[in-house]
């Protein structure tokens, strides 16, 4: 596997599993699933059933049911069953040692009842002698009680505190980690100061180079609702810097983000190759044929906004300047608790031996679709890009391309009527989707978007295709004439 951004290739690279940006794990690490639900996939039935089985190795019951169960989950997948019956036999197990465990000592039992009820009845007579003595005793009621009661070291304590909250301003492209190293540091040392105040540390994300890393007392309590991690600390009470992050559902939201942003960046990329810079206004993407770069903008995930501002501000949509240096500068997402994502192009694999094809950006997978090919090896390989995307295409027969194509120059990624040939060589050298899988995959595929046809295999190793990809389509759809009378002459 070469990574794009690297000039050679590197002999760790096959062992190694893409993370984010330069973070890679190996299978070999003894906590590598551990690290799967961390960074990549929080619900793979995989590495769950795997820690499942490590924990039912070393006795851990509980912990492996609970792991079991988390498989359960995702449905269809390859460990269903096989957690499904650990379950089952880990229940019996627990049953089974239960009943043994009541066979064994049940005489035990009968001669442990009286002498509880024993001990029960002189407890209560004991009280009782308390309270009689309490009444009748010269000392008031509350004194006495104060007298008799031990005190623990240190317990039911209160303390009069006062929250004193500060702001902490964020790099974007900050990771998780950091910001957490940075906050428990600031909190320790605001605590040095004031040792009987309770810390508050509102982490936002800024683009101000001035303010960038700089914690400031909170004087605007609407800055407050832009905050993506809090940090709070009273050490008095509790020695423990307590962090949380407010995007819970990060690890739905920067897949999407990721593909959207990535997206947009495809074609900006492809129109300054076209046109020697970047356009004024995103709607130059959104043109009729021939400059039909995009089908739409995608909506941010977060907010389920694309609007479109010139500077971050936390609020939705997204960030786009035409000046920036390069397109993963251009163009990001506008959403507090979002990471800035890599530019990885998106781009098509197609594997001949096995007739599929895949749309991937970066280590994210958007679809797999099976796909008919030439007849006699006619399909020829390389990689080709994306010169016109076009709906219901014309050709010298009628419907000879389906409802969609995807011209590379002398052939086409096009839809078909007759379905019997996908997964055969029958064409004349194009390749062949489905009516709904061309379809779908239109919509997702850039002009510019590289094509990748091997002859059997597959350029890279991808993750579990990401879901909810619909969530980055608008309701409203740009209204584009994508259809035009000319004639084309793919191979077919």
């Amino acid at each position: 596997m070469i990574r794009r951004s690297q000039r050679f290739r590197n002999h760790l690279d096959d062992n190694l599993i893409h993370l984010h940006k330069n973070l890679f794990i190996s299978p070999s690490d003894p906590q590598y699933y551990e690290k799967v639900i961390r960074y990549i996939d929080a619900n793979s039935p995989e590495a769950h059933y795997k820690i499942g089985q490590k924990f039912q190795l070393k006795g851990n019951l509980k912990r492996a049911i609970f792991h079991y169960k988390e498989v359960l989950r995702t449905y269809p997948s390859p460990f269903y069953s096989a957690a499904n019956r650990a379950i089952h036999e880990l229940d019996q197990q627990q049953a089974a040692h239960a009943a043994s465990m009541q066979k064994a000592f049940p005489e035990a039992e009968k001669r442990l009842l009286p002498l509880f009820m024993k001990t029960m009845l002189i407890v209560l007579l004991v009280l009782n002698l308390m309270l009689v003595f309490l009444f009748v005793g010269d000392a008031p009621i509350y004194k006495a009680i104060s007298k008799m009661k031990v005190w623990g070291v240190g317990s039911d304590v209160t303390y009069e505190t006062m929250d004193v909250p500060f702001i902490m301003y964020l790099d974007p492209d900050t990771k998780n980690v950091d910001i957490e190293t940075a906050l428990h540091k600031q909190a320790l040392e605001l605590a040095k100061e004031m040792p009987n105040s309770s810390i508050l540390i509102y982490g936002i994300v800024s683009q101000d180079n001035v303010n960038k890393g700089k914690t400031m007392l909170l004087t605007n309590e609407e800055l407050t609702k832009s905050a993506i991690v809090i940090a709070q600390y009273h050490p008095a009470t509790d020695r423990t810097v307590r962090i949380r992050f407010l995007n819970s559902e990060f690890e739905k939201h920067q897949p999407l983000n990721a593909i959207g942003a990535n997206l947009v960046r495809t074609a900006l990329e492809s129109y300054r190759k076209d046109y020697g810079k970047a356009p004024d206004n995103l709607n130059a993407l959104l043109q009729d044929y021939p400059n039909n770069y995009l089908s739409f903008i995608p909506l941010e995930a977060v907010t389920s906004s694309n609007e479109i501002s010139t500077e971050f501000n936390g609020l939705g949509g997204w960030v786009y300047n035409y000046g920036a240096a390069d397109v993963e500068q251009m163009f990001y997402a506008n959403a507090a608790g979002v990471s800035r994502v890599p530019y990885e192009p998106v781009h098509i694999e197609i594997n001949k031996a096995e007739h599929q094809l895949k749309l991937v950006s970066g280590s994210y997978l958007l679809w797999e679709k099976d796909i008919g090919l030439g007849a006699n090896g006619s399909t020829p390989q390389g990689d080709f890009r994306v010169i016109d995307r076009v709906l219901q295409p014309k050709g010298k027969h009628a419907q000879v391309y389906g409802v969609a194509g995807l011209g590379l120059g002398a052939i086409a990624l096009h839809g078909t009527f007759d379905e019997t040939s996908i997964g055969t060589d029958q064409s004349l050298g194009c390749i062949r989707l489905t009516n709904p899988d061309v379809q779908q995959l239109f919509q997702f595929v850039p002009k510019g978007t590289e094509v990748q046809i091997n002859p059997a295999k597959w350029a890279a190793v991808h993750n579990e295709q990401v879901k909810d990809t619909i969530l980055l389509i608008p309701k409203k759809l740009p209204s584009l004439d994508q259809s035009p009378e000319q004639v084309f002459h793919w191979l077919g």
